[in-house]
């Protein structure tokens, strides 16, 4: 993930360095290592999941070893077209299903079942089976369907642990236990999900109105 959020990166620094530097060298070099990154994800970034299909891979190391997750922290695969990386359609679609199952092994489920997401390894020392909201966030801002956004709103708003605000991290058993009492980086981005209901976030690639005539507990909570 962080090699596509780096061909990303580059892309602005050619436009740049063409349209307002004016700098020849240094748009043909940014270019030029884009170019060479975004062919490395292509040739050496994807691998053949036994469930899932072709899957994008968190890490490889180009001797045919790899790392099957990903990490709540952004970038992440999950955020890929998000941060505005060309992904392959299928790929990343077989990726999504994959990070959001128990084959992800950051992914969690509490024991009611009513809280699912997934967290960071770096965080298991603090709370081992966690969940970051960023990463919930993420998954509502890269769905392709309201309910699904809406489900996920509804979550966030259950798992504050009566803080009323967002989290770096919590135990989705016991939401009170958290990291970062106040985390603004998650809670912009959960701004941004709700505005994406709305016509309010434009720009976006996946945009949708909330209905008139159906209150749902994640739109009456967001309101008061």
């Amino acid at each position: 993930p962080s090699n596509m959020f780096a061909f990303v990166a580059l892309g602005y620094v050619v436009d740049l360095a063409e349209n307002l530097w004016k700098d020849l060298k240094l748009q043909h070099s940014a270019q030029s290592l884009a170019n060479e990154i975004k062919s490395g994800i292509e040739n050496h970034g994807m691998v053949a999941h036994p469930k899932y299909g072709r899957i994008y891979a968190y890490e490889v190391d180009g001797l045919g070893n790899h790392l099957l997750m990903d990490d709540a922290n952004v970038p992440s695969l999950l955020s890929a077209p998000y941060l505005g990386y060309p992904v392959d359609e299928m790929v990343y679609r077989n990726t999504r299903k994959f990070i959001l199952s128990e084959q992800n092994p950051t992914y969690h489920t509490s024991k009611d079942g009513k809280v699912k997401g997934y967290g960071s390894p770096h965080m298991a020392a603090r709370i081992q089976k966690n969940i970051w909201p960023m990463a919930q966030i993420i998954q509502g801002l890269t769905a392709d369907s309201q309910e699904e956004k809406l489900q996920l709103l509804d979550m966030l708003v259950n798992t504050d642990g009566g803080t009323g605000r967002m989290h770096e991290s919590y135990n989705p058993d016991y939401p009170e236990r958290f990291t970062r009492s106040w985390f603004t980086w998650p809670e912009s981005l959960f701004a941004e999900l709700v505005m994406s209901l709305t016509n309010q976030c434009p720009e976006k690639p996946v945009k949708f109105s909330l209905p008139e005539t159906k209150q749902t507990d994640a739109k009456s909570r967001i309101k008061t």
